[in-house]
């Protein structure tokens, strides 16, 4: 019986017995892992593909007694495999090259598959149709080509000890390694939180560099463009791309009972776009992406990156399942040295429509635990695809060592700072911009700043600045202290006091900051030349709500000095009225900051926004009180709306829009002036974002204004030749002003703009590139009703100056 009772329970085993082939597919001279590499089965139209690490894995009813291999750029291989089952084959490099141009009687098949992909596109990208969760495992290690070192050091006919003691270190170890393990949830249409858990980073502690692997590809291959490094690129798969891009179907396999076309793609000749070329593996079931390969059409000769991506079905939906990145930097432009970054991505313990709750999801969408550098070795056993080399090991090892012996963390803390503006010493952080500054009206200042860190206290900081300028000769100084009373929804009470100076006519938002090396800070440097002395003393309480709503409230008190001519004719009664050059101002006020959708990445080190695809909105009201010695009782409101967008096939338009209303009467001090930069007494004007090209400065003053600045960048969509890529800049600014009470004022003459302030322009940007800077050239025309009566007066031809970060500095 027992006997019987075992015959029966192995007899569905050997019944259903599987017969299974796993092995790798490599390339045969580099040696490395192709991905997606067609294999067909005993001729039949059974098969599978390799993963993005090369490997394959199938199991069939019958024996398998040979592999057919196909693949893209390579010679196709049939191999016997009847009596193995681990097998390692290499595959052969072959001339490939998509065809410039293809003639099809009537429609070309790949476009059919293709109109398939982009109808079912929505459905299967996971972020459009479904609520998920998962776990993610990121491996990225950067090496040296070897055979570069070794091919410069040829050339001496005796290399030193150094040089070779380097070369064998570089063929053992990366020279810079990082993992990390991440959570993320997702819920539609747009909620997402990603968490890093753990990150271990060669030489390093500090755990920011986990966030570099998110930021190298989209999630998805489904977007209508897609982000590689800092580029958008037109998605192939995207509304209308047949017009823009060339498919053809080069080969077809078998993912089980599916067929699975391989299409290349590359852009059509004479079409000038940010392109992408590569493969596209698309699955007959439901025309979803199976496997991707990417990468820019346009040759770097600097920096070039490759992207692979996996997917499955997972409960009956289509999901990334591995993501790679390739990256390769060449600094000296085809120098004989190179760099090579490989990030790889396990996506894994998938839960399609889980239940989530819209309270897990804050504004905060990507943050660093705490703990993420505290995770022991069975923690990252547990975590990782496959177990670390023994370079990966040794890598991690000797980087390690060789960090505490040069104190890696210390100058990584120094870059760090020098981003954020902040290095950090023990319990003092000392504030740069503070160090060195410079504007037209005081020339160089020079100073120091500095607050307490959150080695003391992440609870509370204080701290204060002093600084001399040359050109005005006179001292400057400052101090706050600040209480951090809830960091979830940022509510925050600040106390300040400044002795400094202040440029009349111009709103400053808490929350509004010009990038020191972009073009809209031109103004400051070579346009500003009329300044106030003042002494302010502020109470601020700052908090969020509604997600999306910065909220400031304050009371200052602020007394101003003139420093030029103008004067405000001040009634003291009915008889006498005094040329005033001295004002006290008292007020009460709110501010808010409305960044709709806008995203915030969460670091140790503090809160960064990630950029809206929305306006952002700021807004202030001031009311100004005459108790407390206050001499004016006003209230005054201003609106500041700017957006850059991004229009496939069309470019970067972007737009500042401020507004602004005063009821009561002020001095100059407190109207607004439209930020005029065309100086005659200047040799070179340099060309300034969101202000008036032509028009002079202090030209006007209002008291009730709206003023539009619009410029829209074509990139280099207009004009491409090899290494020459100018961008071309279309720019038109518009303003109306009135003012009340014109007759109050005194001493310098301005005008108003009740009848609208009109110019346009052109520019063209990197005409030359230089280190740092980036040189170009703009022409406007002043014209409308307060345009010049003679031609050559309204037209302005300025330098347009940039700032670029090298490409040799680029990730």
């Amino acid at each position: 019986m027992r006997i019987l009772t075992l015959l029966i329970c192995l007899f569905p085993c050997y019944l259903f017995a599987q017969h299974q082939i796993k092995g790798k597919v490599i390339d045969s001279n580099t040696k490395e892992p192709l991905a997606f590499v067609n294999i067909v089965v005993n001729d039949e139209r059974v098969g599978t593909t390799t993963d993005i690490d090369g490997n394959f894995n199938f199991n069939s009813p019958n024996t398998i007694q040979t592999l057919t291999l196909s693949y893209v750029g390579y010679k196709p291989q049939k191999i016997n495999v009847t009596s193995k089952q681990n097998i390692l084959i290499k595959m052969q490099q072959t001339t490939f090259a998509l065809e410039e141009f293809k003639v099809f009687p009537g429609v070309n098949p790949a476009e059919r598959i293709i109109k398939e992909v982009i109808k079912n596109r929505k459905i299967n990208n996971p972020e459009k149709s479904l609520n998920f969760k998962y776990e993610s495992y990121n491996k990225m290690y950067f090496s040296m080509l070897i055979d570069s070192l070794a091919v410069t050091n040829k050339e001496n006919s005796e290399q030193d000890s150094s040089s070779i003691n380097t070369m064998k270190w570089l063929e053992d170890h990366y020279f810079f390694m990082m993992e990390s393990v991440t959570e993320r949830k997702y819920k539609q249409p747009d909620k997402s939180y990603e968490k890093v858990i753990a990150s271990k980073v060669s030489g390093l502690k500090n755990p920011s560099f986990a966030l570099i692997a998110t930021e190298l590809q989209s999630f998805t291959f489904y977007n209508p463009t897609l982000k590689l490094l800092e580029n958008s690129y037109l998605n192939p798969i995207s509304e209308n791309s047949i017009s823009k891009y060339l498919f053809l179907i080069e080969d077809t396999t078998f993912n089980g009972s599916d067929t699975v076309f391989v299409l290349s793609f590359k852009p059509r000749k004479g079409k000038n776009f940010d392109a992408l070329k590569g493969l596209l593996y698309i699955n007959t079931d439901g025309y979803a992406l199976q496997n991707v390969i990417a990468e820019p059409f346009a040759e770097d000769e600097m920096i070039s990156i490759k992207i692979q991506q996996r997917y499955k079905k997972i409960s009956g939906s289509w999901f990334p399942v591995q993501l790679n990145s390739d990256i390769i930097m060449d600094p000296y432009k085809g120098g004989e040295i190179k760099t090579i970054g490989v990030n790889k991505t396990y996506i894994k313990n998938i839960e399609i429509n889980p239940e989530i709750s819209t309270k897990e999801f804050s504004n905060v969408v990507t943050e660093i635990d705490d703990d993420a550098t505290k995770k022991d070795n069975a923690f990252w056993d547990n975590h990782r695809e496959n177990p670390l080399s023994q370079k990966e090991i040794s890598s991690y090892h000797s980087i390690d060592s060789i960090s505490k012996v040069h104190h890696f963390d210390k100058k990584f803390k120094l870059l760090e700072g020098l981003s954020t503006g902040k290095i950090n010493w023990g319990i003092i952080d000392f504030d740069l911009n503070r160090f060195l500054e410079y504007t037209k009206y005081e020339g160089q200042r020079v100073g120091v700043g500095l607050h307490t860190s959150k080695n003391l206290s992440k609870w509370f900081s204080i701290g204060g600045y002093g600084a001399y300028a040359f050109g005005d000769k006179t001292e400057k100084y400052g101090g706050d202290i600040n209480f951090l009373i809830n960091q979830r929804n940022d509510i925050e009470f600040n106390i300040s006091h400044q002795k400094d100076l202040a440029e009349p006519g111009v709103v400053d938002f808490i929350g509004y900051k010009t990038p020191a090396f972009s073009t809209a800070s031109n103004r400051k440097y070579f346009n500003l030349e009329r300044m106030n002395n003042i002494e302010k003393i502020e109470a601020r309480l700052q908090f969020r709500t509604l997600r999306y709503l910065k909220v400031n409230l304050f009371t200052n008190q602020e007394t101003v000095e003139v420093t030029n001519d103008y004067y405000y004719k001040k009634r003291i009664d009915a008889t006498t009225i005094l040329n005033d050059q001295y004002y006290i101002f008292n007020e009460i006020g709110v501010e808010f900051r409305y960044a709709f959708k806008e995203k915030i990445l969460k670091s140790t080190n503090g809160k960064y926004p990630i950029t809206s695809k929305y306006p952002i909105l700021y807004s202030k009201i001031e009311k100004g009180i005459k108790t407390f010695n206050g001499e004016y009782e006003y209230t005054r409101f201003t609106l500041r709306a700017e957006k850059k967008f991004f229009i496939k096939n069309f470019g970067h338009p972007k737009f500042y829009l401020e507004t602004g209303y005063i009821h009561g009467r002020v001095p100059q001090h407190k109207l607004n002036s439209s930020l005029g930069t065309f100086n005659v007494d200047n040799n070179i004007n340099i060309s300034t974002e969101n202000a008036f090209e032509t028009m002079l400065p202090y030209e006007f003053f209002s008291s009730e204004y709206v003023h539009f600045h619009f410029r829209h960048s074509f990139g280099s969509l207009l004009f491409k030749v090899k290494k020459f890529e100018p961008e071309f800049v279309i720019t038109t600014s518009v303003g109306f002003g009135a003012l009340s009470y014109e007759g109050a004022h005194g001493g310098e003459t301005f005008n108003t703009m009740e009848k609208g302030y009109y110019e346009s322009g052109i520019v063209i940007n990197h005409i030359l590139k230089w280190s740092y800077l980036s040189f170009g050239a703009g022409c406007f025309y002043r014209y409308g009703p307060y345009q010049f009566n003679e031609t050559k007066d309204n037209l302005t031809v300025k330098l347009s100056l940039g700032f670029v970060i090298p490409e040799k500095f680029k990730l």
